[in-house]
């Protein structure tokens, strides 16, 4: 009897243990499974969120919202992210800019757009997109994310730390019915020129905005925690210290099987910079339901020991591989989750791939597709000239041949006027490549526009009503004053052209400070300029011209009425100039462009217009000039113009040879050479190498294009000119003339 009571104790103990041992076990287990899920599940979405940002770094920081709803569309985004209210992304931007930004956002495929609520900071983040498109985030639309200080926190410290990070508990402004729930953001940064800054202060400075990802608690832990583990662990979710103020989510109660907690566990998370906090409670499920009612009927059944032992021996064994199981179970789970987090990251990877092959193939061909354009335009405008002087050329040679000489003077004016006009051609073509011989020199913009204004009316025509506006105390700036009062009758002629009917042109200048953001989106270097702007009320240009506007030989004009030379021709000799020109234009409401040109420490030149050239002295007895240059046809005419004017020429083809003249005893009282030329040496270094001997030598270049090698500091020194190929012969004649007499005085 009393070894079948030892025998019924020590088995009911055996069996309680045992069965506190699995219900403990299995309350372990499925707290592991639940906070490795939470875990995993945020960097599943932390890597969403970085491929969302790396989107704006493939597409040059700017995403228009048909490209964000392809990308979201792409990754299957509903499917395979459940519990995600949206993702979006929000711009960060100066206070100042969120009127104007409205209608970049119209420009980027979101109307009406409009920030809110109103501020007082020095900057809003205003949420642009929001996807999927369904009316809980279209309530997002505008949004300002900083006017709330939690999201402020959050956009900070994503900011700062370059890393994704995470709110406190916030109420969803995409909560818009009775269903509310806790709720709470995740936000990527996001950085122009897309790699994360190395520190604090440059990621600052480069921020954009940021990719974020909206959750309702409810919604999110009730769909990633497993309904398997749920069964066996309660578990409620606080944003920091458990509260009702801090509460995301409590796992709801099930009335058949109420909680017994006999088992609790505390767990810390750390999410995107916060601190959650996680309290488990075990419960009772009818799955696994604990065998307490065994032990009683081993007490009870006592006499028969033996048939207990087995079945307790039996049930053991039964829990021992219950418990193997859940252990092997359990990193099955991790390892199938860890499997699909790198199988996703794979996609977004081979998708990021993809997509910066193909901007490449398809930067590649709008190059080649620039190039066929301008070489094409060019063929085709040089042989209608070339055709002008050729004809000329035959008949001259078939009239002078036949005795007939009335109709030369005709013929050789074709000839000249062709040739002025293949002049013109390159002096537009090498604005806009930015290599054109520019005369830069302070200039009072306000006084050289109103200098311009009787004959921008008489070019305009009466119907069309002429206003400017100049900025008082406006800066003055570094610039060839005859090219940009061609630039700006140019531009007003383009206005006119674009008013068929009448209208206004408003002229205006103002002082620009430009800082960082702004110079990012002007594509611009930061500083202070001063802007040229002119205005019409004509029809106006869509966007796909406006991208083209600047490329040679494009233009909207009817075939005849333009060459498609004078915008490209601003641009160039704007960037030529250190500046930059930008053109904003809707249409039906007219165009406005603008020319940033930089400011000058110094003050504007006095006007010197309505001077009159004296006349020069011709050559004095014995005076010699040096010609340098590689075309023979130019060295014969400077030459000739030369010994015209009573000077003695002398002829090298190098500088190699021109430098041993230079050197020499020979008398020389200018030197007139090209820039580029063979022997080792350019123009300017011969030069150079001549005025160690010859520190007062007069010398004038004569080019086909502004040479980098030409400008010291962009300024030609003391006694130096430039003439620009090709020149009238009376042109080269008066600049020789006036550069000897400067050297007698």
């Amino acid at each position: 009897m009393f070894g079948g009571l030892l025998a019924t104790g020590g088995s009911t103990v055996v069996l309680w243990q045992s069965t506190q041992l699995r219900d403990r076990l299995t309350f372990l287990h499925a707290t592991e499974i639940e906070l490795r899920t939470i875990e995993s599940q945020f960097r599943t979405y932390t890597a969403l969120l970085r491929g969302g940002a790396g989107l704006f770094a493939a597409k040059n920081d700017t995403v228009s919202l048909t490209e964000f709803r392809s990308f979201v569309e792409r990754i299957e985004f509903q499917s395979r992210y459940p519990g995600v209210l949206g993702i979006g992304f929000t711009p960060n931007l100066p206070a100042v800019e969120r009127e104007s930004f409205a209608v970049r956002a119209e420009a980027l495929g979101v109307p009406n757009f409009r920030v809110r609520p109103e501020t007082s900071n020095a900057t809003v983040s205003p949420v642009l997109f929001a996807e999927p498109p369904n009316p809980r985030n279209q309530a997002a639309i505008g949004y300002d994310v900083m006017s709330d200080p939690v999201r402020q926190d959050m956009v900070e410290r994503a900011r700062d730390t370059g890393l994704a990070a995470a709110s406190a508990r916030i109420h969803l402004v995409q909560e818009i019915d009775r269903n509310k729930q806790a709720g709470f953001l995740v936000a990527m940064p996001v950085y122009a020129g897309g790699a994360v800054p190395p520190t604090p202060e440059e990621r600052r400075n480069r921020f954009i905005g940021f990719v974020f990802g909206a959750f309702r608690a409810g919604d999110l832990f009730g769909t990633i925690v497993a309904a398997e583990a749920e069964e066996d662990a309660a578990f409620a979710v606080y944003d920091g210290e458990p509260s009702a103020a801090t509460l995301l989510h409590r796992s709801k109660r099930d009335p058949q099987a109420a909680a017994s907690a006999r088992y609790t566990r505390r767990a810390n998370l750390e999410l995107g910079g916060r601190a959650w906090t996680v309290l488990f409670e075990s419960r009772a499920s009818s799955r696994r339901a604990s065998s307490f009612s065994e032990v009683w009927l081993v007490c009870i059944g006592g006499m028969f020991f033996t048939i207990i032992l087995s079945l307790i021996a039996r049930r053991q064994r039964r829990m021992q591989d219950e418990v193997y199981y859940l252990n092997a179970s359990l990193e099955a789970r991790v390892e199938e989750r860890t499997r699909d987090l790198r199988l996703a990251n794979d996609q977004i990877r081979q998708a990021g791939e993809e997509r910066a092959r193909i901007e490449e193939t398809l930067r590649q061909s709008q190059k080649m597709e620039a190039v066929g354009q301008l070489t094409g335009g060019l063929a085709h405008d040089f042989n209608n000239l070339l055709a002008g002087i050729s004809g000329s050329l035959e008949l001259m040679q078939s009239r002078m041949q036949q005795g007939r000489f009335n109709d030369v003077d005709r013929y050789m004016s074709a000839a000249q006027g062709a040739t002025k006009r293949a002049a013109a051609l390159t002096h537009r073509l090498l604005a806009f490549s930015r290599r054109q011989t520019l005369d830069p020199k302070p200039t009072d913009v306000n006084r050289l526009v109103a200098g311009m204004e009787e004959l921008i009316r008489r070019t305009v025509g009466p119907n069309i009503a002429i206003e400017v506006v100049g900025a008082p105390n406006l800066w003055p700036t570094l610039i060839d004053p005859p090219q940009l009062e061609n630039a700006l009758l140019n531009l007003c002629i383009n206005a006119r052209d674009a008013m068929p009917e009448g209208g206004r042109v408003v002229i205006e200048t103002a002082n620009r400070s430009i800082d960082r953001q702004g110079a990012l989106r002007q594509d611009m270097a930061a500083g202070e300029y001063l802007s040229l702007c002119v205005t019409d009320t004509g029809m106006g240009m869509p966007r796909d011209v406006i991208a083209k506007a600047f490329d040679p030989f494009f233009t909207t004009k009817p075939t005849g009425q333009g060459t498609g030379l004078g915008l490209s021709m601003i641009y160039g000799f704007v960037k030529q100039s250190g500046g930059q020109a930008r053109i904003h234009s809707e249409v039906g409401q007219g165009s406005t462009v603008c020319l940033y040109l930089p400011r000058y420490s110094g003050k504007a030149e006095a006007e010197t217009f309505g001077t009159t050239r004296a006349a020069l002295p011709l050559a004095q007895a014995g005076e010699t000039v040096l010609v340098v240059d590689d075309e023979s046809t130019v060295r014969m005419l400077v030459a000739d113009v030369l010994a015209e004017l009573g000077y003695t020429a002398i002829e090298v083809a190098d500088s190699a040879s021109g430098l041993k003249v230079l050197q020499s005893d020979v008398r020389i009282d200018l030197l007139v050479t090209d820039v580029g030329l063979p022997g080792g040496m350019n123009g300017r270094q011969m030069a150079d190498a001549a005025r160690i001997g010859r520190p007062s030598l007069p010398v004038l270049f004569i080019t086909g294009y502004a040479e980098n090698a030409l400008l010291t500091n962009g300024q030609l020194e003391p006694g130096m000119a430039v003439l620009t190929k090709p020149f009238a012969v009376d042109t080269l004649g008066a600049r020789i003339r006036e550069m000897l007499a400067h050297t007698h005085h």
